[in-house]
C-alpha cells in the first residue's frame, strides 16, 4: 500500500475509484490526506492527524498521539460507492496501557468540575500494536452510534476535551488533557465531513452525515 500524503491541495483524478464523465474536471481536496489502494482500487480520504498532545514541529503527527476520521470511495460495476467514517486513536507513550476503550469528556473546567460535561465512549477489543521508537497503541473502528454523536459534537461545540484510554480487563486508565481543546479537531473534523458529504451529494449515495 502507497500512501500518498499531500500538506495542501490534493488533486484526484482516479477512474478506479471515481466514477466521472469526461469532461469533469479533476476532484480537487484541500485539507485532508489522500491514500490511494491501488490494489484495491479504493481510495481513502482522510482528515489530517490531529495530535493530542504538545509535539515538536519537526516531529510528524503520526509519531505522537493523534485522532484522525476517514472514509473510502470506490467504484463497482461502474457505480460508485463510499464507505462509512471510520474512526482512529492512536497512543503513544513508554508504557503500555493495552486499551480496549477510549473515552472522550467534553466541556469547560467550570461545567466538568460541576458534573455537566459530556461523555462519549468507544470500545475497541482488538487494538494493534507496535513498538518502534516508542510504544503505540492504535484504534482503527467504524464509527458506530457513539463515535458519531461525539464527531458530531465536535462539530458543534469547540470545549475543553480530556481523552481516557482505558484497559477495562486490568482495571487501569491513563489520561489526557487536549491543550487546544476541541478547536484543532473541529477544523479537521469539518472539513473531512464537508468532502464527505460533498461527495454523497454529487454521486447521490443517499448515506449523508
Amino acid at each position: 500500500m502507497k500512501k500518498l500524503l499531500f500538506s495542501i491541495i490534493t488533486t484526484m483524478l482516479l477512474t478506479s475509484s471515481f466514477a466521472q464523465e469526461t469532461k469533469e474536471e479533476p476532484i480537487k481536496l484541500k485539507g485532508v490526506e489522500v491514500e490511494n489502494d491501488y490494489h484495491n482500487n479504493i481510495s481513502w480520504i482522510k482528515s489530517k492527524p490531529i495530535p493530542l498532545v504538545s509535539k515538536d514541529f519537526t516531529v510528524s503527527p503520526y509519531s505522537v498521539t493523534y485522532i484522525q476520521i476517514y472514509f473510502g470511495m470506490y467504484v463497482k460495476d461502474g457505480k460508485q460507492y463510499m464507505t462509512p467514517i471510520r474512526l482512529v486513536n492512536k497512543y503513544r507513550d513508554s508504557d503500555w496501557i493495552f486499551f480496549d476503550e477510549v473515552s472522550y469528556l467534553l466541556g469547560s473546567r467550570k461545567d466538568v468540575r460541576a458534573g455537566k460535561g459530556v461523555v462519549f465512549k468507544v470500545t475497541d477489543k482488538e487494538t494493534d500494536r507496535d513498538v518502534n521508537k516508542g510504544i503505540s497503541e492504535k484504534s482503527d473502528i467504524l464509527a458506530d452510534e457513539n463515535a458519531i454523536n461525539f464527531i458530531k459534537y465536535v462539530l458543534n461545540n469547540e470545549t475543553g476535551l480530556n481523552i481516557r484510554y482505558t484497559n477495562n480487563r486490568d482495571n487501569k486508565y491513563v489520561e489526557i488533557d487536549v491543550p487546544d481543546g476541541t478547536k484543532k479537531l473541529q477544523k479537521h473534523f469539518k472539513t473531512l465531513i464537508d468532502y464527505y458529504n460533498m461527495f454523497n451529494e454529487k454521486f447521490k449515495l443517499n448515506q449523508p452525515f
